[in-house]
């Protein structure tokens, strides 16, 4: 049986600022696929990404503007982040296995 590999594209990184101070320097993915129980995710290459915290946060997305004024198209979204020992950017994409 082959294992399930799953994408998790980097949506940003939090800098304090515009996300709490307690998740300062954490990875934000686009969804909420990693749980606390991954504790290594590998980018296309096949490197290695240790997992040194874990916490999710919740944040208001516009995720359909086209029914905006008539319908709230806003909704509230939980997303996973990660405290990695490397660096990645945004945009980067890391997987789970």
């Amino acid at each position: 049986m082959k294992s399930i590999k799953k994408g998790n594209r980097v949506r940003k990184i939090c800098d304090g600022i515009k996300t709490p101070l307690s998740f300062k320097n954490f990875v934000m993915f686009e969804d909420n696929w990693v749980s606390e129980t991954d504790k290594i995710l590998y980018d296309k290459n096949g490197d290695s990404f240790s997992v040194l915290g874990f916490k999710e946060i919740e944040e208001n997305v516009l995720d359909n503007p086209e029914y905006l004024p008539y319908f709230d198209g806003w909704r509230m979204c939980k997303f996973s982040c990660v405290k990695l020992d490397k660096n990645v950017n945004v945009g980067d994409i890391l997987f789970t296995y």
